[in-house]
């Protein structure tokens, strides 16, 4: 697979760029709402009750560092994606960062029983945290930069990524943009290629996978996965050295 631009070094541990000050303000979006709460994991819980406890972690572990958040779709009220990144934008965010879990396609599933209640399940190869930026982003070295050194900070906390999205059958065929770090290419996603200003969406996890739901679950988990998401955007001169 090809890399993305500006990403030969990637496999190599990133460091801090000190070349310009860090942004006034990080925004920390919620993937989905109440009423469109995205995928349901394994055992019945809808992604969006996952997006937002990792998101108010994300919120709590930069903001108990000194920086600047605004936490977007935290009610679970909001249902238009345009709607995100104005926000962030009117709020005067220098770096947007989607929080989401992620499934498989419908073909993949399985059925299941927990706790008297029918279920769907996919575990095996489908697993693993994922990255995604757009092209169509006017910030999309910057945004490949800090997605590389989120993804770098996360794999050194003992998180790993996935790679059947990559797959055209049992995946999207989607390109590789930072294959070493777990960085895909989604040109297409509104929340990234409507930012203005650089962007990330973060797939913390299969939840359709029993095993990997439960530590997603963790707290223990939530916050270590927190922390490796500051480190990589400290590496990336995101946020400041606290």
């Amino acid at each position: 697979m090809l890399l993305g631009l500006a990403c030969a070094s990637c496999a190599n541990a990133p460091t801090a760029d000190s070349s310009s000050a860090p942004p006034m303000l990080i925004a920390v979006d919620v993937g989905h709402s109440k009423e469109h709460p995205g995928a349901i994991s394994a055992r019945g819980v809808p992604e969006f009750e996952f997006n937002s406890i990792l998101a108010k972690g994300v919120v709590h572990t930069l903001e108990g560092e000194r920086q600047k958040t605004v936490l977007i779709g935290g009610d679970g009220d909001m249902n238009n994606l345009f709607k995100r990144t104005d926000q962030a934008s009117a709020a005067g965010a220098g770096f947007f960062l989607s929080i989401h879990h992620d499934s498989v396609k419908q073909e993949y599933l399985k059925p299941w029983d927990w706790h008297g209640a029918e279920h769907h399940y996919a575990d095996g190869k489908f697993k693993g945290f994922g990255l995604f930026v757009s092209r169509k982003n006017p910030y999309l070295q910057k945004s490949l930069k800090c997605a590389s050194a989120i993804g770098f900070k996360l794999e050194e906390a003992g998180f790993r990524h996935s790679t059947y999205h990559a797959d055209p059958v049992i995946g999207d065929g989607r390109e590789w943009a930072d294959q070493q770090n777990g960085v895909y290419y989604f040109d297409d996603l509104i929340v990234l290629k409507t930012a203005r200003q650089p962007a990330v969406l973060f797939e913390a996890g299969v939840i359709v996978n029993r095993d990997e739901e439960a530590g997603l679950a963790n707290k223990e988990v939530q916050e270590r996965m927190a922390k490796a998401i500051r480190a990589g955007l400290q590496a990336c001169g995101v946020v400041g050295a606290g």
